[in-house]
């Protein structure tokens, strides 16, 4: 039971981080962005953090609700925004790392933002996830805890286990397309630019390198756009994304799936 409702809680709020990310920008870029490197209406960085601060708090005893005429809470909500603050900074640094070592690419860069550390995070960053602890931890968590008390055990794990397997199958196929991600721009950049001796035929055979064959004599654009839905989807979800190996097809493809999406 606690382990099902931890994990149901990482989907919950992965859930309420895709929304706030996804509106804030559709609304920045005036358009519809589906945010998340999953197919499914999450992002798991936010319910990661919730989990952790979660796990930080029982640790330390059950913190009682903020009112304003005890002392104590306000002691509480400052440690839950600066417990909550450095623990998801930690990890969003960590993510930062991973993805830009392992896949090369950065689907976030700070680089722009003052107080900044490598371009991987930045202090008004860190503050938002310090108010977004405190919304979590004091405000929406009691709200959400008195609500699963309600709920059957047999009916929360059932749930958690239908959920997980969904969630498996989700990671599997974006965790493929990713670890194939480079492949398919290098395949595509040699393509267009012609710098290897091999026919567009041939090319276009490379195993798993695009999603679809693709034809003798075909413009750039159309070799873009045979690229897997999944790569497509990514470029328009992290409109500020870098490629670290092949920026200048990454770009192309941006501002094609860009296109696609006005």
């Amino acid at each position: 039971m606690m382990l099902a409702a931890y994990f149901l809680g990482f989907i919950f709020y992965s859930f309420l981080g895709w929304i706030w990310e996804t509106t804030y920008c559709s609304i920045k870029a005036k358009h519809f962005i589906n945010r998340g490197f999953l197919n499914g209406p999450i992002i798991p960085i936010y319910g990661c953090g919730a989990v952790l601060i979660m796990l930080a708090v029982n640790a330390f005893g059950t913190l009682a609700l903020p009112t304003p005429t005890i002392a104590f809470n306000i002691i509480n909500i400052l440690v839950v925004f600066f417990g909550g603050m450095l623990l998801a900074t930690i990890l969003e640094y960590i993510v930062a790392v991973i993805l830009e070592s392992f896949f090369h690419i950065k689907l976030w860069d700070y680089s722009k933002n003052k107080f900044n550390f490598q371009g991987r995070i930045c202090l008004k960053c860190s503050l938002f996830f310090g108010l977004l602890s405190v919304l979590f931890i004091m405000v929406i968590e009691p709200l959400t805890t008195h609500t699963t008390t309600q709920i059957p055990d047999m009916v929360i794990n059932i749930a958690a286990g239908i959920v997980g397997v969904i969630l498996a199958i989700d990671i599997a196929i974006s965790l493929s397309a990713l670890l194939k991600l480079n492949e398919r721009l290098r395949a595509a950049e040699e393509i267009i630019n012609a710098r290897v001796g091999i026919t567009l035929v041939e090319a276009a055979k490379i195993r798993d390198t695009l999603h679809e064959k693709i034809e003798e004599r075909v413009d750039e654009n159309q070799v873009i756009s045979k690229f897997h839905y999944q790569i497509q989807r990514m470029a328009r979800a992290y409109p500020g994304s870098t490629s670290l190996r092949h920026s200048e097809i990454w770009e192309k493809l941006k501002k094609q799936s860009e296109k696609q999406a006005k």
